[in-house]
């Protein structure tokens, strides 16, 4: 059963502003009291252009299009497609991962073969892994850039923990963070992304990934906050977010990323 979340309604852009810095100053504090055992449990941001839209990787959305009823994986099984696919992504590109043939999975961390599943999240193939932002801004840009003025977007927040430590059941879904340390797609970097997993362990502490909505978010730790906001500030937010520099080209780095930015520039910001 999808555990509790907040959700706060905001009437403009420059309220989720406030709402974050406040936010931002809460976790610098708590940081310092108690300073967490990896840097990287901080807050993590994420935008939908639908309120509407449920917290999906990649991966539950390829099953989901397919009518495909599946809701678990062990780990096992997607490792044995990351080894699959290795030989043709090293055949046809220049990227030359390497993947152990016997792997080990160590409790609450990495997945192996985690720099080669970002890699290949980047690119579109079907992931386990959900995608964050440390940057609420960039957040705001993947919500903002493809909304419908008539509908609202959702900028979500997370935080992993609110002190240095954990508890969970093991079979029972929880989130494990992962940090922004890894030799892969440049966009990682680009877009300051980290990523969580949802997972649950079986009767033999084997790892099976799940959903990440069937987690009971608290107030201390897994803690979720929905922003909502109307679609209509869409044209304020992304005239602010291109003067940031933040924009589909500066975030994708590709040819794409910059029609898409010169489109908006030269058409869509003068067209009242």
């Amino acid at each position: 059963m999808p555990g509790k979340r907040k959700e706060v309604k905001l009437e403009n852009f420059e309220a989720f502003e406030k709402e974050i810095n406040s936010l931002q100053k809460e976790a610098e504090q708590q940081a310092k009291k108690e300073p967490h055992d990896r840097p990287f449990h901080n807050l993590l941001f994420r935008g939908h252009a639908s309120k509407d839209w449920r917290l999906r990787t990649t991966l539950e959305r390829f099953f989901q299009e397919r009518n495909l009823k599946v809701t678990e994986w062990p780990w096992r099984d997607y490792y044995h497609i990351l080894l699959a696919v290795l030989p043709s992504v090293k055949s046809l590109t220049s990227n030359k991962y390497e993947l152990p043939t016997e792997p080990k999975y160590r409790l609450l961390w990495e997945p192996p073969g985690y720099e080669f599943m970002v890699y290949l999240r980047h690119h579109g193939f079907p992931s386990p892994l959900l995608d964050w932002t440390v940057s609420p801004y960039v957040a705001a840009f993947f919500a903002f850039n493809e909304a419908k003025e008539r509908d609202e977007i959702a900028i979500f927040s997370f935080m992993d923990r609110s002190s240095d430590t954990k508890g969970g059941t093991l079979n029972r879904p929880g989130i494990t963070q992962l940090g922004p340390y890894a030799v892969t797609h440049k966009r990682h970097h680009i877009q300051q992304c980290q990523y969580t997993y949802c997972a649950k362990y079986d009767e033999n502490k084997d790892l099976i990934y799940c959903c990440h909505e069937d987690v009971e978010f608290g107030d201390d730790q897994d803690i979720l906050t929905k922003y909502i906001l109307p679609a209509s500030e869409r044209k304020k937010v992304l005239k602010k977010l291109d003067l940031m520099n933040i924009n589909a080209f500066s975030l994708f780095g590709n040819e794409e990323g910059l029609m898409n930015t010169l489109a908006y520039r030269e058409i869509e910001r003068h067209w009242e």
